[in-house]
């Protein structure tokens, strides 16, 4: 965010209110849409895209008056992104890669014409106006070498760090839009390694060393899951930044075979099977899948958003289930991933304290700012999953499983 609106602003705001004034200005990637289901408006600042609002006003950085989009998760090629476009998996006809979701910013528009609107319409020729895609910073936090990715605390700065099977730890770096760090901007960019010992439990520290736009060190063949955390720096005599990395399995760059020629970057448009209706939130871009996680789809099963519950008891285990799902998460390293059963568990709640009523007075008493802390913790593991500082994530998750614990006393057993 420039360096103005820092990620302590943005906590401090969740924690007043429970939830994003100055959000990032990316949707969590939701399940395939419709062409004639039209994702939601948003409002964005023209100078800050970071800043994403629900409705009207103005960017709390500028001042500027935020202006309106519309955000949809979609299926993409990781080295091409946007140039292919589906609303379901498959394979890149351009690389035969894997195709990955981004959250893109859509526009329809007229040949020849250099305005764009929010909304589908007709050219004036009688035709309909044409469907666009466009990238948005942090719209893409897909892993591009096989590794663990991680925004850094700025808003700006991302990295991934992949252990490969030579036994060296790699670290990439990259702007908000996920393009490769130019070799200016990597010039003043220092860190470190430090590893466990799983059999000594002592820390060894690696320097890392620049090899072009990554940065390198052999730290040996580890047994694995391998645990370790980098301590980067951005800026000549900046502060340390802490990212945590747990790699179940060494990391592999992604490679296939190209199913098709491609003449043109146009977007496709190849239908998906309608899914289960969803009741997460908006929120910035898609994870990667635990590596080991997967089932035959590809995707990790504990991601697959799921309808509230009609009835209190299937709630409060629903709101069981996720609070473990997060727990998992985090013991397997996979910190890009905790937001989703994290959101859900915060939907479950405010759909839980409209039951409120249904208590009596002392056990409303207790649930009442249960529901608050557990929105307010379900915002925070979403901004330190993206960081990947476990440490953080740690301390978030306390606080959440207090408040769920709280919520689930405040009901009672219903038969």
């Amino acid at each position: 965010m420039r360096g103005r609106w820092t990620l302590a602003v943005l906590l401090c705001t969740l924690a007043l209110l429970g939830r994003g004034v100055a959000a990032r200005q990316t949707a969590k990637p939701a399940q395939p849409r419709a062409d004639a289901e039209l994702p939601p408006l948003s409002w964005t600042c023209p100078m800050h895209p970071e800043i994403l609002e629900d409705k009207k006003g103005s960017c709390p950085i500028c001042k500027m008056d935020l202006v309106p989009i519309r955000l949809d998760s979609v299926w993409t090629c990781a080295t091409r992104p946007l140039a292919v476009v589906q609303s379901g998996p498959g394979r890149c006809p351009i690389d035969g890669t894997a195709l990955v979701q981004v959250t893109a910013a859509i526009s329809w528009g007229c040949p020849g014409s250099g305005e764009e609107s929010v909304s589908p319409g007709t050219c004036p020729d009688g035709s309909p106006m044409q469907k666009k895609y466009a990238s948005r910073a942090h719209g893409n936090h897909n892993p591009q070498h096989g590794g663990l990715f991680f925004m850094a605390a700025d808003n700006i700065h991302h990295l991934e760090g992949a252990y490969l099977p030579s036994g060296v730890f790699r670290m990439y770096f990259y702007d908000e839009f996920t393009k490769p760090q130019t070799l200016a901007a990597m010039k003043d960019i220092t860190a470190k390694l430090i590893v466990k010992d799983a059999r000594t439990g002592k820390d060894a520290t690696y320097a890392l060393v620049r090899s072009g736009r990554y940065l390198q060190a052999t730290i040996g063949k580890l047994p694995l899951p391998a645990e370790m955390y980098a301590n980067v720096k951005f800026a000549a005599g900046g502060k340390d930044n802490r990212f945590d990395f747990t790699f179940p399995a060494y990391s592999k760059e992604p490679h296939g075979t190209p199913t098709a020629t491609m003449t043109n970057a146009a977007p496709s448009a190849s239908p998906a099977a309608p899914a289960a209706a969803t009741n997460a939130p908006a929120a910035p871009a898609s994870p990667a899948v635990p590596s080991g996680a997967e089932g035959s789809s590809g995707i990790d099963a504990a991601l697959v958003t799921l309808p509230i519950p009609d009835t209190v008891p299937e709630m409060l285990a629903q709101l069981r289930t996720r609070t473990e799902q997060i727990k998992q998460f985090i013991d397997k390293g996979s910190f890009a991933s905790i937001y989703v059963p994290a959101f859900q568990a915060k939907d479950l709640a405010l759909a839980l304290e409209a039951h409120k009523s249904e208590l009596p007075a002392e056990r409303r008493r207790l649930a009442e700012p249960a529901f608050s802390k557990l929105v307010r913790s379900a915002w925070l593991l979403d901004a330190f999953g993206d960081i990947g500082n476990k440490q953080q994530i740690s301390s978030a998750y306390t606080k959440f499983v207090e408040a769920a614990n709280d919520i689930q006393s405040a009901f009672p057993p219903q038969r």
